[in-house]
């Protein structure tokens, strides 16, 4: 017999089986980034912000292991560059610990992967630059 699950959990496990990767990806990009727009809007690192750059780091640092797998279904030129972002945003990150670099990079970065998990054009293709 199942032990009861609470109506949360079964939300969670229900959208686990309906909703397709690329939504969940969104989803994730989505939080993330609120996450990141805090930061930028407070201007501190507190412990915080510190988590939140980290939960970028290693959701992009997910994204470039998931590329690398023989058996990942998207184009080369599509992973080559997402493999790309990710060592960027790794990079990028280093620099925002050391204060050498702002967290707009970023949230602009994540921004133009949550429109395109969307199906829409990244903001600097749309506006020609």
């Amino acid at each position: 017999m199942r032990p009861a699950r609470t109506g949360n959990a079964a939300y969670k496990e229900t959208i686990r089986e309906t909703e397709n990767p690329r939504s969940i990806e969104r989803r994730v990009f989505l939080q993330v980034t609120r996450d990141l727009e805090a930061i930028e809007e407070n201007g501190q690192l507190t412990p915080d912000a510190q988590e939140a750059l980290e939960k970028n780091q290693k959701l992009w640092g997910s994204l470039m292991f998931d590329c690398m797998e023989p058996e990942n279904p998207l184009p080369d030129s599509l992973k080559a560059g997402i493999i790309s972002l990710a060592i960027f945003v790794d990079k990028q990150t280093g620099e925002i610990f050391a204060g050498r670099q702002k967290i707009s990079s970023l949230i602009t970065i994540n921004r133009n992967m949550i429109r395109g998990l969307a199906g829409q054009t990244p903001a600097s293709a749309a506006s020609g630059g």
